[in-house]
């Protein structure tokens, strides 16, 4: 198909993208204005941030709006137990950019206020990613040509990032870009994407560039999913990631960090020393460790609660001394903290077969932490204390 007019992309589809005037700041500028100063902290002695802040780590979690904006008492629980949070899908293109001309912030506006009234950190989530695009520009990327894409991504993430500037600690600036066991490989592992399509392999390196253009202080993240367990073929997806990496590395592309989805599921085992040589490997490229989307499919284990508990809590601890043990390690986010909203219970592939809700997360339906969440406190306490190494990443 013949691709659109550099004038049809900026004023017709595109329009509501004009470049920001604050698109590509000064390594020093100041953060935007207008979510005011960072509060003193609020969560408790004992919460999971504490233990996890003892060494050097940060603990947050997803927090879902809609249960936000309605929840006081999941509002006391987010700021009682995380130092992160990151917003689901409010700062998401779909969200931010639902019609042609017109952005809308006022939802990741508000978390990102309520972290900074709670002392807490946020990250941004996501900026190039296949899916959560709106409806009208999976259209226009197929119908543009490659600079006219690479135009429409840049606007995009100068839009969104610049929106934030100053505010994010780190962006996943591509998500899921590997497609896992059943996806068709594009090249270097790379899956089939609008992106891809429009734009070529080299979309990957370009977002990182545009995010340190726009941001220089937001760590730019590479999030991905089902690298964590023992199956074979993520094996080789692993091998495929570290192979990429490396090459991102040597070209100078700015990333700064490798994020671990780790929506772990109990049907797959853990094989702790391919994830401990994984780990071990992206360390020594000097890339920081995110473990971005943390909780537990429990389908496989059995239906009664204080042993599907115990066994959920068994094989989060087995995951995460691994994970702990990573100097490189900085954060670990869990997908929302409260049971009753995990997507388990709605992926038509992650339903237990007894009906039962999942109980993937720290907090059961009436915010009372559970045995994984004093599993994942414990983890923190006797991890090893790389505070120093995590900082100076942290800096780099």
């Amino acid at each position: 198909m013949p691709g659109l007019s550099r004038r049809a992309v900026l004023a017709g589809a595109a329009c509501g993208l004009a470049r920001p005037a604050s698109a590509a700041p000064s390594a020093g500028a100041a953060p935007a204005a207008g979510f005011g100063p960072l509060g003193r902290p609020s969560w408790s002695a004992d919460s999971l941030q504490a233990a996890a802040a003892a060494k050097g780590l940060l603990y947050g979690c997803e927090v879902p709006f809609h249960r936000f904006d309605t929840s006081p008492p999941y509002r006391q629980a987010v700021a009682r137990e995380c130092g992160l949070l990151v917003c689901g899908t409010e700062m998401k293109m779909e969200e931010v950019l639902p019609a042609p001309g017109r952005t809308d912030f006022a939802r990741g506006d508000a978390i990102l206020r309520f972290a900074r009234a709670n002392g807490q950190r946020m990250r941004g989530h996501t900026l190039v990613w296949h899916a959560a695009l709106p409806p009208w520009v999976g259209p226009l990327l197929a119908r543009a040509n490659a600079v006219q894409a690479e135009d429409f991504m840049r606007r995009w993430i100068e839009t969104v990032a610049g929106h934030y500037r100053g505010q994010i600690v780190a962006w996943d600036v591509v998500n899921e870009i590997f497609g896992n066991e059943s996806d068709p490989d594009r090249g270097g592992g790379l899956r089939d994407s609008p992106w891809l399509a429009a734009i070529g392999p080299g979309y990957v390196d370009l977002a990182f560039r545009i995010l340190r253009e726009t941001d220089p202080a937001a760590a730019g993240t590479w999030n991905e999913d089902a690298v964590e367990q023992g199956a074979p073929w993520m094996e080789a997806k692993r091998t495929k990631v570290l192979r990429r990496l490396s090459a991102m590395r040597a070209r100078g592309v700015p990333i700064k960090r490798f994020g671990l989805q780790s929506h772990l599921t109990s049907t797959v085992p853990i094989d702790q020393g391919q994830l401990r040589r994984f780990l071990a490997e992206i360390g020594a490229m000097g890339l920081g460790i995110e473990i971005t989307e943390f909780d537990i499919d429990d389908r496989a284990f059995p239906s009664d609660v204080p042993t599907r508990d115990r066994m959920v809590a068994d094989f989060a601890r087995r995951y995460l001394d691994v994970v702990l043990a990573e100097p490189a390690t900085l954060d670990i986010v869990s997908w929302d903290i409260y049971d009753p909203d995990t997507w388990l219970n709605d992926h038509p592939f992650r339903k237990r077969p007894d009906g039962l809700p999942q109980r993937a997360l720290p907090l059961d339906a009436r915010f009372q932490r559970k045995p994984v969440w004093h599993a994942m406190q414990r983890a923190f306490r006797e991890a090893p204390d790389h505070a120093a190494a995590r900082d100076k990443l942290r800096r780099a």
